[in-house]
């Protein structure tokens, strides 16, 4: 979490969290009272400050993750190799179907990272990616969490007790900011217009190769139906619907790591 004094920006791991911290840090008119990457929110967040979540494809997010791991990098990419699965980090279409599926299920929760994710106990009914929205919307998350008893129960959890004010997608990251920008309620320096014309000129950070950027590479069949299924959360309160990726082949189109 990067906690301002009237905001809170809830980092998501690989959703361009990189990027909105640093633009806030550079361009949010307040003061800084807070930061730790990824970390869940206080057990008592104060009344008024505005909570800001950014989240991204899953898919997508799995790509990304598995490319990471292609590089050698990352923690889960790291994790894995320890666990003997480093063979899958191969970059064909194939690798990745064989990886998704170890990254899926739920007996390999305790590879997974945040650990919190085996501890929390619903490992069995949604996905890491899931887990990761929800342990950053809402207070004690390891306490509610462990209530959960299917990903149903999850998801109206999540829409009950979320403190989430406003939400960044990383397909339209810039143009969400925008809006935030324009918030009347919040302050930004040198003034509101030079956060729009910096908005306007600024470059994502963190692009790294993709594996399906590459010559000949094709989504595999069935394999955003089986991330669909375990990352309920995403896909029923964010909209996320696969169109992207299902349907037709998926030959090196560009997005952002």
């Amino acid at each position: 979490m990067h906690a301002f004094v009237s905001l809170a920006y809830l980092d998501v791991e690989k959703s361009g969290s990189t990027f909105v911290s640093g633009f806030l840090r550079d361009f949010l008119d307040d003061e800084e009272v807070g930061f730790g990457k990824h970390e869940p929110l206080e057990d008592s967040p104060p009344a008024g400050r505005l909570h800001v979540l950014s989240v991204r494809d899953p898919f997508d997010t799995y790509l990304s993750l598995y490319s990471y791991g292609c590089q050698g990098r990352g923690v889960l990419g790291r994790s894995l190799r320890r666990q003997g699965f480093g063979a899958l980090y191969d970059g064909t279409a194939d690798g990745f179907r064989r990886w998704l599926d170890v990254v899926l299920d739920p007996a390999n929760a305790a590879l997974m990272r945040p650990l919190g994710y085996h501890r929390s106990g619903v490992a069995e009914h949604v996905g890491l990616l899931s887990f990761r929205v929800a342990r950053l919307s809402a207070p004690r998350p390891l306490e509610w969490l462990s209530q959960v008893g299917s990903a149903d129960e999850l998801v109206a959890a999540y829409r009950s007790r979320s403190v989430v004010d406003e939400v960044l997608r990383n397909e339209s990251l810039v143009a969400d900011l925008e809006r935030l920008v324009r918030r009347p309620d919040l302050r930004w320096r040198p003034t509101r217009e030079a956060a729009l014309e910096a908005l306007g000129g600024l470059a994502r950070v963190n692009a790294s190769e993709r594996v399906d950027r590459g010559p000949g590479f094709t989504v595999p069949p069935g394999a955003w139906e089986a991330v669909a299924e375990r990352e309920v959360l995403l896909t029923e309160v964010f909209g996320y619907d696969g169109a992207r990726w299902s349907g037709e082949a998926h030959r090196g189109l560009r997005s952002r790591v």
